[in-house]
């Protein structure tokens, strides 16, 4: 195993056992997930060294828990997002979006104790233990290529979100590959800044979708959407601004 995926194996161990221990931990719910995104990426990049089927199992294992800490981090930045788009959630909604809440975080406390979830690390660790090498050189002229193709199709005034997602994700497997492979700082802090910004959209989406479980009707829907993609729009308007003024 490289010791790049031996530390972010590590990092997600550690990840799974805080969330096991304090679910209601939206933090740590956040680290989990991207302790999870980093450790996929170096599974990606050194995957010629390893049984595919084990990567298979493991990727599969770890898509159903990103899901599930999904559903509670939505409900977790709900809130925030509502209140950055002026519209702060009123108490029965505030009531319906701890509801929701509540059942992300038992479906996940569940997943987490289901010996049938397989989320064994130490194991995952005895299937990696072979060496694991790459050439850097085969790896990032392709994701470069992509970065530059799809930050330009998402950064189009009739991009779609579905276009803008699939950069977002794209920027998160490049910036976690860079640090595997040591890229310069530079571009890595060009990756985070733009990566904060997808999320800041992402946020936007994500957070009607959970009003949308919540059952709102009426004005006070139209109110809350009309107001959310307000703030939708004028946070795509600032990643574009930020992607034509920075990018490579």
């Amino acid at each position: 195993m490289s010791v790049e995926t031996q530390d972010r194996l590590k990092v997600l161990a550690a990840s799974l056992r805080r969330v096991r221990q304090h679910p209601h931990d939206a933090e740590a719910i956040h680290k989990l997930r991207v302790a999870i995104r980093r450790f996929t990426q170096a599974l990606r990049v050194f995957q010629d060294s390893f049984d595919p089927a084990h990567i298979r199992k493991i990727r599969r294992r770890l898509s159903k828990l990103m899901e599930l800490c999904g559903a509670a981090r939505n409900c977790d930045i709900a809130v925030d997002v509502l209140n950055a788009a002026g519209v702060p959630a009123g108490k029965s909604l505030q009531r319906e979006l701890r509801h929701l809440r509540s059942r992300a975080e038992r479906d996940l406390v569940e997943r987490l104790s289901d010996k049938d979830s397989r989320l064994d690390t130490r194991r995952w660790r005895t299937w990696l233990k072979s060496p694991a090498t790459v050439d850097a050189s085969s790896v990032l002229p392709k994701l470069a290529r992509d970065f530059s193709k799809t930050g330009a199709a998402a950064v189009r005034a009739q991009a779609t979100y579905s276009e803008i997602h699939q950069f977002r994700l794209l920027v998160k497997r490049y910036r976690y590959t860079l640090e595997i492979l040591g890229g310069p700082k530079q571009r890595l802090d060009l990756l985070r800044r733009l990566q904060e910004r997808l999320g800041a959209i992402n946020d936007c989406v994500a957070t009607a979708e959970v009003i949308d479980e919540c059952g709102i009707h009426g004005g006070e829907l139209r109110r809350i959407k009309t107001a959310l993609h307000r703030l939708l729009a004028r946070r795509t308007v600032e990643f574009r601004i930020y992607w034509r003024q920075h990018k490579p």
